[in-house]
């Protein structure tokens, strides 16, 4: 049995046991890395939507009584709750659907605004403002958070201008790689494999020298979104 087939099998096991101790649930999101980055990623995130929501304890026991050999992180809501528009973009970056028909994760979508490149380049301020912040912090293990934090922003900023440059709303960066054409594709590509996945999932950025490689795809970032958004004004 193949580990992604094995992971499938025991994702299926978990949403067993939610529906066992939680018969409202109407829909479970499965998303983030575990759904673009399979066989790199260490955890599972769902999105559990329940029009009755349980004490939370109840989800943490569902996953605990399947015992997978991986973390289960549970966010649980009831259907049109009100959610910050980060965690609904980033749900609907990379999902699938475990059980449900999609219908409400599909009315979370329906609300979002047209993502803009001013948001674009706000996450790349946003980037640098965490790695000042980074540069400063004496404490090794947050040290560490905050540089993957920060080139983790880079990566968000270049989703974000992919996604105004394509005017849609709702598209998981699998499928951003396959509708922006060349060059953008093949960099967008790298901005996952590297920024995202590498360096802020694996924690495997140049510890010696950071700051110049921050420095390094913050331009690289940023001349893609200011490519995108040229073209976005000359179709204009």
């Amino acid at each position: 049995m193949s580990g992604e087939v094995g992971r499938g099998r025991l994702l299926e096991a978990v949403c067993e046991r939610l529906l066992k101790h939680d018969p409202d649930i109407v829909e479970v999101v499965q998303f983030g890395s575990s759904v673009y980055a399979p066989k790199l990623s260490r955890d599972v995130d769902l999105l559990v939507i329940s029009r009755d929501p349980k004490d939370y304890d109840e989800y943490l026991d569902a996953v605990d009584e399947v015992n997978p050999p991986f973390n289960v992180d549970v966010i649980v809501v009831k259907p049109g709750q009100e959610l910050r528009e980060e965690l609904i973009r980033g749900v609907l970056g990379a999902f699938n659907i475990v059980y449900g028909s999609g219908r409400y994760i599909l009315e979370y979508a329906k609300r979002l605004g047209d993502p803009t490149f001013e948001e674009a380049k706000s996450a790349l301020r946003v980037g640098q403002r965490i790695l000042k912040l980074a540069l400063g912090t004496r404490d090794p293990l947050d040290k560490d958070r905050l540089f993957r934090e920060a080139f983790d922003s880079l990566f968000h900023a270049a989703r974000i201008a992919a996604m105004t440059y394509l005017s849609t709303e709702v598209a998981k960066w699998g499928v951003l790689r396959k509708m922006l054409p060349e060059p953008y594709n093949r960099r967008f590509r790298e901005f996952i494999n590297v920024l995202h996945i590498k360096y802020f999932y694996d924690g495997e950025y140049p510890k010696d020298r950071v700051e110049q490689e921050f420095d390094k795809w913050y331009g690289m970032v940023e001349e893609f979104l200011k490519s995108l958004e040229h073209e976005v004004k000359k179709k204009r």
